[in-house]
């Protein structure tokens, strides 16, 4: 999966790509790096490369991530032309898992009308069942979670309509 993030003024191109078993390949602007993600609970990921480990915790707001990589601390803002290539992305109607996790349940379908605060999708991730929901009125454009499914952080899974 491709996005892009604004890093204070510098905008960053992130790929991730699954390997199994917890195992990521990352790739951040021309970087490469292999590392796997155990997940520590209460939102914390032990991240293991060939040259250590380091504790990272994401917390989501919006397109904003609020990182801590060990002692670190960053804010990440997802930009909209973000690579995935469509127009119900983050900034307009789209609902993204916040984490790399399974979807355990879908609680809504295409074309299916919603409230603010309603549950459309669970993602269990970290031990954790996170609910995506509805952000205002609408309907549902698009659904593209199933449960079972393995998904990344920040992929698409609903898309909506206003009013």
């Amino acid at each position: 999966m491709r996005s892009a993030w604004l890093d204070g003024g510098r905008l960053r191109t992130v790929d991730v790509t699954p390997m199994g078993g917890g195992r990521y390949r990352l790739t951040v602007d021309d970087v490469t790096l292999e590392l796997e993600a155990q997940p520590m609970g209460e939102g914390s990921l032990r991240l293991v490369t060939t040259d250590g480990a380091v504790v990272a915790q994401v917390t989501a707001a919006g397109a904003r991530r609020f990182v801590r990589l060990g002692h670190l601390d960053f804010t990440v803002e997802r930009t909209v032309a973000s690579g995935r290539g469509g127009s119900g992305s983050g900034h307009a109607g789209g609902l993204e898992s916040p984490m790399p996790g399974v979807v355990t349940r879908v609680m809504v379908a295409a074309g299916d009308t919603v409230k603010k605060g309603q549950p459309l999708v669970a993602i269990e991730a970290m031990k954790m069942e996170h609910l995506l929901r509805a952000p205002h009125d609408g309907r549902v454009k698009k659904l593209r979670a199933k449960a079972g499914e393995m998904v990344g952080g920040g992929v698409p899974l609903v898309e909506m309509d206003a009013g």
